[in-house]
């Protein structure tokens, strides 16, 4: 099986080479929009794009994976996807376009009338995009994604920075996502040129309906477990409540699109191959949980402690109502990590309706979660407590599931494959705890080193002690390869 390790391995490369090249963009963009825009106009858009998200599911209705997963589609069914993909896409642009006053007047705020509306242009490319990245993926082309993600991140920010610099306010903040749509289908049509065609042939929508139908279904489900937080505090808190939050949210998710994000592009179709052997893709997929837990467990840790630095340095000072928010929110991201490869492993695994009954158990919980939290508690500090404990309670309903069901494996075994890790952040967080309570630096970056210190070094130290893994091993053996190489 070398040659999918080479696969993944190189798919990995090229997106973590956009990914990690465009993180620091990011942070400068996102830095620049913080301090010129207000934290309500933040939640304005916050709205605005969830509401878009959950009507892009349904220009999508899981057809981007199906093309990945059935690998002897002919073109005129390509083609026909394609044209069911358009007449979805603008049926709901036109929709999102109409129900604008509405949503405007629901939320009492006149900004998200115009917002909206623009927004629908976003829909009508996402349509168009849906055949072209399927078939851009399935061919392994990693390479020109990760080109292509990262030219048109520097270009929008870029144009994101100018808007709000000349003073175009919450307008600059759909300039992003609006001109990447348009820029991302002129690349995908020039490799996967689509054709028009009135004929449309239906069996290849019958063709991909099982599969595809409860990707669509996971895909409503799992909308709503992770943006009805958002919809809740936009209607029952205000619109700058619900800006430090999703700001909040956005940077604990960095690591989480950095990371986990440049893994599962590549997964479903690498081990798409291996659908048949469901005793190896378990294997995968607990060997892949490992390897995470070794990042996100400190990466938890060293949030939690560092979160006033971050928030600071990243949006300045006038966001700290965010940082309790953050730090609550940075205990999820261990589990997160490792969670939000899950989808992938059911994809590839061919069983969609796995993932669709675990999606649905998941969101049912994580909106009762929520639902509880706005109506007892009434903070956004208490709704981000409500993502950490559902999150975890989804996290074994998900393994649970797909190791039973799917792959026919313990879920005790994965589970204790990840317990040495668990005992390390835990001993860190101690540590950390009570030594930073004697440590008080003015500067704010020498204060972040300090931390990054207090948790990074006991984390290295305790993993070699237990026999996880010895950094310096790793080193050098990247070092002799990378001199074998040269």
């Amino acid at each position: 099986m070398s040659f999918i390790r080479r696969e993944i391995i190189s798919g990995v490369f090229w997106i973590a080479v956009a990914k990690y090249t465009g993180l620091f963009i990011s942070l400068g963009i996102t830095a620049v929009l913080a301090r010129n825009i207000t934290p309500a106009a933040f939640g304005t858009v916050a709205v605005a794009t969830v509401i878009m998200t959950f009507l892009d599911i349904f220009t999508d209705m899981g057809i981007g994976p199906a093309i990945i997963q059935f690998k002897d589609l002919t073109n005129r069914q390509i083609n026909s996807l394609f044209m069911v993909g358009i007449c979805l896409g603008l049926f709901f642009a036109i929709g999102l376009f109409a129900v604008a006053p509405f949503v405007a007047d629901f939320y009492a705020d006149p900004d998200l009338r115009n917002i909206c509306k623009l927004l629908s242009v976003c829909m009508v490319f996402n349509a168009l995009n849906v055949v072209p990245n399927g078939l851009m993926l399935k061919a392994k082309r990693f390479k020109t994604v990760a080109l292509r993600t990262l030219f048109f991140q520097v270009v929008c920010g870029v144009a994101a920075v100018w808007g709000a610099l000349n003073g175009l306010g919450i307008y600059a903040l759909i300039i992003t996502p609006i001109l990447s749509s348009i820029g991302v289908f002129a690349v995908n049509f020039y490799n996967y040129p689509q054709k028009i065609i009135l004929d449309i042939d239906y069996s290849a929508v019958k063709r991909v309906w099982t599969y595809s139908s409860f990707q669509f279904l996971f895909s409503v489900t799992n909308y709503f477990s992770r943006n009805i937080d958002k919809l809740i505090i936009g209607k029952y808190f205000s619109m700058a409540d619900l800006g430090y939050y999703d700001k909040s949210y956005r940077l604990m998710q960095l690591p989480l699109q950095n990371i986990t994000f440049v893994i599962s592009p590549v997964l479903h179709p690498v081990l798409s191959t291996l659908q048949d052997d469901k005793c190896l893709l378990a294997e995968k997929n607990r060997s892949l949980a490992v390897l995470l837990s070794y990042i996100s467990f400190p990466l938890g840790v060293l949030f939690y402690f560092c979160a006033g630095d971050i928030v600071e340095i990243v949006f300045g000072p006038r966001w700290e109502n965010a940082v309790p928010v953050f730090r609550i929110l940075s205990l999820s991201l261990p589990l997160q990590l490792i969670l939000s490869t899950s989808g992938s492993l059911f994809q590839a695994s061919g069983k969609t309706n796995h993932m669709f009954v675990c999606g649905l158990i998941n969101t049912t919980v994580t909106v009762v979660g929520f639902i509880i939290s706005a109506l007892c508690f009434k903070t956004i500090e208490s709704m981000a407590w409500a993502w950490d404990v559902t999150l975890a309670l989804n996290f074994n309903t998900t393994y649970i599931l797909m190791n039973r069901m799917t792959f026919g494996c313990s879920y005790f075994k994965y589970l204790a494959a990840l317990m040495p890790q668990v005992f390390n952040a835990l001993i860190v967080f101690l540590i950390a705890w009570f030594v930073l309570r004697f440590i008080t630096v003015d500067s704010l970056i020498i204060s972040l080193i300090v931390k990054i210190a207090v948790v990074v070094i006991p984390t290295v130290i305790i993993a070699y002690m237990m026999g996880q893994y010895n950094v310096f091993t790793i080193i050098g053996r990247q070092y002799r390869e990378a001199r074998d190489k040269s």
